[in-house]
Formats: C-alpha cells, sequence, structure tokens
C-alpha cells in the first residue's frame, strides 16, 4: 500500500515539476555566444572609398538629433576601423552604447554594443539619495515580464533604431560634388 501510495504520488508530481519555460525574450536583439544586446549589420555603400566613409564617421555628432551625443571618436585608417561613445539622454534617464565601425570599400559594418542604463535614484522627501544608478540593459532583458519592462525595452529599440537610421543617413548621403555633378 504505501509503495502503491508512492508511486501514484511520484505519477502526479512529475508534470507539476517539470521544467517551465522560460521569459519570453525581448524584441532587442541578443548575441547568441555573449547574451548581451548588440545591434549589427553590414551595409553595402556602393561607389564610396574606404576614406571617404571613415571621414563621414567624424560628420555623425552634428548630424545627430536632440538628446543624443556622441563623443570620443576614434579612427584608424590602417584597419579601417572607427569608434565612438554615445549617449542617448530622455529625461531623466540616458542610454549609452559604443559604437563600432569596421569600413572596406564598399561597404561598412556597424556594431552597438555595451549598452547600459541610468536612471535617476530620487528618494522620498526626507530620505537620503544615493544619486544615479547605471546598470546593463541585459538586467532589464532577463527580469520577469511585466508592462514595465516591455514599455522600456520598446523605448530602447525606439531610440537605438533612431541612431541607426542617423548612422545610415550620414555615411550613404551623397557627397557635394555628385550632387552637384547631377
Amino acid at each position: 500500500m504505501k509503495t502503491l501510495l508512492f508511486s501514484l504520488f511520484l505519477l502526479f508530481e512529475t508534470p507539476s515539476s517539470a521544467q517551465h519555460t522560460p521569459y519570453a525574450f525581448s524584441l532587442l536583439p541578443l548575441d547568441a555566444t555573449t547574451n548581451r544586446v548588440v545591434y549589427r549589420e553590414e551595409i553595402p555603400a556602393a561607389g564610396l572609398s574606404e576614406e571617404q566613409l571613415l571621414a563621414r564617421v567624424q560628420d555623425l555628432s552634428a548630424r545627430l538629433p536632440r538628446g543624443y551625443r556622441a563623443t570620443g571618436y576614434r579612427t584608424n585608417p590602417e584597419t579601417g576601423a572607427a569608434s565612438a561613445q554615445v549617449t542617448v539622454k530622455d529625461g531623466q534617464e540616458s542610454y549609452n552604447f559604443l559604437l563600432s565601425l569596421n569600413v572596406a570599400d564598399g561597404s561598412y559594418t556597424y556594431q552597438l554594443h555595451n549598452l547600459t542604463y541610468t536612471r535617476s535614484d530620487n528618494a522620498r522627501a526626507g530620505k537620503y539619495s544615493t544619486g544615479p544608478f547605471t546598470t546593463g540593459i541585459e538586467t532589464i532583458v532577463y527580469t520577469r515580464p511585466s508592462k514595465y519592462r516591455a514599455k522600456k525595452l520598446a523605448q530602447v529599440d525606439t531610440h537605438m533604431r533612431r541612431f541607426i537610421g542617423v548612422l545610415n543617413d550620414t555615411m550613404l548621403r551623397e557627397s557635394a560634388e555628385v550632387a552637384t555633378q547631377q
């Protein structure tokens, strides 16, 4: 009788203790090896040389919309690489990420990575405030699904897509010489 009860217990216990499916992941692109958020794409740039593409990276700051700022430009013409630190300010929150570009004749590859999220930590009246709090965006990606999480990830994706649009417009715009020849 005891073995029958024990076997019935195991029979009904097994389905309830089965592994649950993981949380549905975000709309942000995740790198399969590092499990970090990385926006990466290769863009064809027909008719543009490596030098022209690297020169256009420097023009990015002037073309960014309000609240976006790119600093710390580094360019290496020998390897065809460029990078910049980008900050997106949205109210009291900000997002920081690293832009890495690899340039070749006729194309460039961008990568937006090391995305961090900074929010203010305003304490209630009379309480000590520790100041702004910065964390990797992956802490939001890997949290339990909620309305806040979905809204925040959609907001981050919108900012990143907007920056990518400006980056592509800057890199692929017609040069003054080509525009006057037509």
